[in-house]
């Protein structure tokens, strides 16, 4: 294996300069998270518990009545930074940053909420875009209405109450370098635990999906919650002649966007804008993924097989190669850890195992 790069001040120099850039960005007090001016209470009254009737009630992404979460916190911890420092040391998480800027680092952040845990991975990017879809949909919500009581409402609010600043970064007077990596990362960390705090902005889709969760994720009878995320993919697994040719050895294929659910005995689709569920595949004894361009016959792309689904594979495009790999280790080990017992063979031939005093009616 290749030794770890060890710390160097230009890498963490380029580091904390990163940083501060994306810090002056996240500017909280943008959001008003504690100005007064909204209610934060949760009209949607979240429950203790999610019923498995509520796989039958999904509705549309962006739509108010979706219902996502438990009455129970979510907390976001940021466990560690990964930096990649060229191409062919991909799979080894080194300390620092990468100096080549067009490998940027990504973010493993742990978020808790009730009973679940799941990993989720971003980068500095993918906050500011967050960042700057809230202070628009922030400033939607703050068009007067046409109504006497709401103008004076305006008028008398406390304007005083702010949520404040998230500092810039000091200079190397103040801080070492290693001290401003470990501030940034923590101030990241309190952003993101000041948003989701606040129900405003937490029921907001984009930060639902930002933390990868759907109506699915907390839903009990369903097991723990895995891997979700919005994907490409391959529609029906079947080839449609005339759409998106790419050469003339390669096929021509329909992609669709889709939100991808990983569960411990199954995985499914959803469509974004209905909520409808249009697929399921269950983890059987013969459910695999690959990842090599030869078997996906697409550039970073995943293909998952499994008995119960009839010969038809499910084939998805990433964005990049280590998004590619993420996906189908991540998949690959949470069916591995959680859904051991459905990949073996069982007795006549079932895709479940044999399970003892199960109530039965016929």
């Amino acid at each position: 294996m290749l030794k770890q790069s060890e710390p160097t001040s230009s890498t963490l120099q380029l580091v904390a300069s990163d940083m501060s850039g994306i810090m002056e960005k996240l500017d909280t007090h943008e959001l008003d998270l504690d100005d007064g001016e909204y209610d934060a209470t949760d009209t949607g009254a979240p429950a203790e518990h999610l019923p498995f009737t509520a796989v039958y009630h999904t509705v549309g992404f962006k739509e108010p009545e979706a219902n996502v979460f438990l009455s129970s916190p979510i907390t976001a911890k940021i466990l560690e930074v990964e930096r990649f420092t060229s191409a062919q040391d991909r799979f080894y998480v080194t300390s620092q940053r990468s100096i080549n800027k067009s490998m940027p680092a990504v973010y493993k952040i742990e978020m808790r909420h009730g009973q679940f845990t799941w990993l989720v991975k971003r980068k500095e990017k993918h906050f500011v875009d967050l960042h700057r879809e809230l202070r628009t949909y922030k400033t939607f919500m703050k068009l007067p209405l046409p109504s006497r009581s709401h103008t004076v409402k305006r008028q008398t609010r406390n304007e005083d109450r702010q949520m404040p600043v998230l500092p810039r970064g000091g200079g190397e007077d103040e801080l070492n370098r290693e001290g401003q990596v470990s501030s940034r990362r923590k101030q990241l960390e309190d952003y993101l635990n000041n948003l989701l705090k606040m129900p405003m902005y937490r029921n907001y889709h984009a930060t639902v999906e930002f933390i990868d969760a759907s109506q699915l994720s907390f839903i009990h009878d369903l097991g723990p919650k895995g891997l979700e995320g919005m994907v490409s993919k391959r529609s029906g697994g079947h080839r449609i002649p005339g759409l998106n040719c790419c050469g003339q050895s390669r096929m021509c294929y329909r992609w669709s966007k889709r939100w991808l659910v990983v569960k411990d005995s199954f995985l499914l689709y959803m469509k974004p804008d209905s909520g409808a569920i249009s697929f399921v595949m269950l983890v059987d004894k013969e459910f695999s993924i690959k990842m090599d361009s030869k078997d996906t016959e697409v550039k970073h792309g995943v293909r998952i097989d499994s008995l119960s689904s009839e010969r038809r594979s499910l084939v998805l495009k990433c964005s990049s190669y280590r998004h590619a790999r993420w996906w189908g280790q991540a998949i690959e080990g949470f069916v591995q850890k959680h859904g051991s017992a459905f990949l073996t063979d069982h007795r006549f031939g079932s895709f479940a195992r044999e399970e003892q005093n199960i109530p039965a009616k016929w």
